[in-house]
Parts: C-alpha cells; structure tokens; sequence
C-alpha cells in the first residue's frame, strides 16, 4: 500500500474539473495480482457468501462462477499479471475476504480516492503529466503493443506522484463509487 496524504486535489477533466478535499488514505501500490487472488480462490472464496453482496452471491450462483473469466486463458493468467475478468462483485468479495484474512480493513477506492492516488493533487491527465507517452504504460499503441497485461509495475517511468503503478494502461480497475 501507498499512502496518499490528506488535502485538496484537482479532479475531472475540462469544463468539469472541480476541487475535492479528501482526508489521508492507504491503495495498492499494485493492481492485485493473479498470485494474490488465487489465495482467495483457494481459501473457499466462491463457496463462502458472507464475502459476498446478496446481489453478487446471485450473480455467481446463476452464472456458477467458481474463478474469474480468463482465469485459464495464457494470455492472462501468469501469477504476476494482474486479475482480469473479475466483476465488481468478485472484487468487493476479494476485499472482504482479505480483510478478514488480514485483520486490516480493505476496500474499492472511491472514484475520488483512486483519480487522487493515481493523477495526484494538480489536474494533470496522466499519472506523469498532460502529454500522452506510449512508452510509460501498457497500452494497444506505439510500435510493439504487448496485446496483454503485463506484470504489475514494469512501467516505472508511469508511476503516479503518490506511488502507484499501472493507473493508466495495463487493466481496468474498479472503484466503489
């Protein structure tokens, strides 16, 4: 975990950018890894409800999830890579087991905790800046798209001003709000 200090930030983009304050918080440093999520595979965390939303236990009963989507998939699955194919509630599921598991209290950032941690406090676009640099991040441009995540912090150069990697290119990433 990074943690992202207290006070005001620049959040949007355009004619929607507004200041937000928010008080000091902890994130991942990392997207969570495929390594870390199957721990909670193996811990029993598709057969165990109380990890999980009403609405996500449904979910996964009616669909019989048991791993994420792609869990088998090459492309995707290497242990240092990060999940992918998770839904929101597979990711809320995560974070109640972990915190169980860990003692320590985990959840989804906020839209605004995770836009903070990863463009820091000034407006920028990027977690580097304002100018689009293929070479900092994983993304389908530049000369050699990779066509898959890649290892979580490969990408040093596109490290946010608060300590964390992959905010732009590599995966998605779910927020609570």
């Amino acid at each position: 975990l990074v943690t992202v200090p207290a006070g005001e930030f620049v959040m949007g983009e355009g004619e929607a950018q507004h200041t937000v304050h928010l008080p000091e918080y902890r994130i991942g440093q990392y997207p969570v890894t495929n390594a870390e999520y199957a721990a909670f595979i193996e811990a029993g965390g598709y057969r165990e409800k109380r990890w999980w939303t009403e609405v996500g236990w449904t979910e996964r009963k009616e669909d019989n999830w048991t791993e994420p989507r792609y869990w088998d998939d090459s492309r995707f699955n290497k242990p240092n890579q990060p999940v992918v194919g998770v839904s929101w509630y597979e990711a809320v599921a995560y974070c109640r087991w972990l915190s169980a598991e860990t003692g320590q209290s985990y959840r989804l950032p906020t839209e605004a905790e995770w836009e903070k941690a990863a463009r820091g406090v000034d407006g920028r676009t990027y977690p580097w800046g304002n100018d689009f640099e293929a070479s900092r991040c994983n993304v389908d441009a530049g000369d050699q798209p990779v066509n898959a995540p890649t290892p979580v912090g490969l990408y040093p150069a596109g490290v946010s001003p608060n300590g964390a990697y992959d905010c732009a290119g590599n995966v998605w990433e779910y927020c609570a709000t």
